[in-house]
């Protein structure tokens, strides 16, 4: 039950988000985001539990917002946050549809959305049961996806993209590993490129996975060569001897 104490908490917390916020754009963002029924969703997991405090923002993305929360023992959570005002719907679609495990979602933006937070929430349980590095999944409920948060105190884990890497070659045997373990799963990634890997003591963490497709997606062959042909490209600029082919195989090798 969500007490009229602890929605106003909330409220005055994303206020608090907002003001600190001098751009109009990044403002006007904030509002999609936190909606009416975006802050009914995080006051029930905070009534649940699963967080207690919503701190500052992460990232921002064509389709969501991350913030850094904590529960109530002050382990840090990050909190994805689909917009549904704004989403892509069409892009989106594109990755439900063939997906047999939502082939029952109504064609409307909210049903949408909401499935596809439960498509990422699977996916990651999913891939981390495959042994592929990903951020713990805690809860999902409608559009927002809590998860284990991968940084510290002073900055989120950068991306692949942002890091100088000692060891090109050595980063590179881990994303294999990272595609080999997605491959195990039975997945495809769908979008995989260095934005998508994070970078954290010295090791890969998939992410954004929400449009991964099973392996018999009726495009899954397409995409998985598309990831294949993103990773191999990022690799050879840092000169590590790879090509899509030779990098295809070694995620195939029994």
């Amino acid at each position: 039950m969500i007490d009229d104490r602890r929605m106003r908490h909330l409220e005055s917390q994303v206020d608090a988000l907002r003001t600190k916020q001098k751009d109009s754009a990044t403002r006007k963002t904030y509002d999609q985001v936190f909606d009416h029924a975006a802050l009914l969703t995080i006051a029930s997991l905070i009534s649940d539990g699963v967080i207690s405090t919503l701190d500052y923002p992460v990232s921002t993305g064509k389709e969501a917002n991350v913030f850094h929360g904590t529960d109530a023992s002050g382990r840090a959570k990050a909190l994805k946050i689909y917009r549904i005002a704004t989403a892509t719907f069409r892009n989106i679609a594109t990755y439900i549809e063939g997906d047999p495990r939502f082939k029952r979602v109504k064609r409307a933006t909210k049903p949408t959305i909401f499935a596809w937070a439960q498509k990422e929430y699977k996916n990651l349980v999913r891939m981390g049961d495959a042994g592929v590095r990903v951020p713990i999944p805690e809860r999902v409920l409608d559009n927002v996806v809590v998860m284990e948060y991968i940084g510290d105190e002073t900055q989120p884990a950068p991306s692949l993209r942002e890091v100088s890497l000692d060891s090109p070659a050595s980063a590179y045997r881990d994303v294999v590993t990272n595609l080999r373990g997605i491959r195990k799963a039975k997945l495809v990634h769908a979008d995989m490129s260095e934005y998508n890997l994070l970078w954290w003591q010295d090791r890969i963490i998939v992410i954004d996975v929400g449009q991964a497709v099973p392996l018999d997606h009726p495009r899954a062959e397409e995409w998985f060569r598309r990831d294949v042909a993103n990773i191999a490209r990022f690799f050879k600029r840092l000169r590590v001897d790879v090509t899509p082919a030779s990098l295809e195989q070694e995620i195939l090798r029994d």
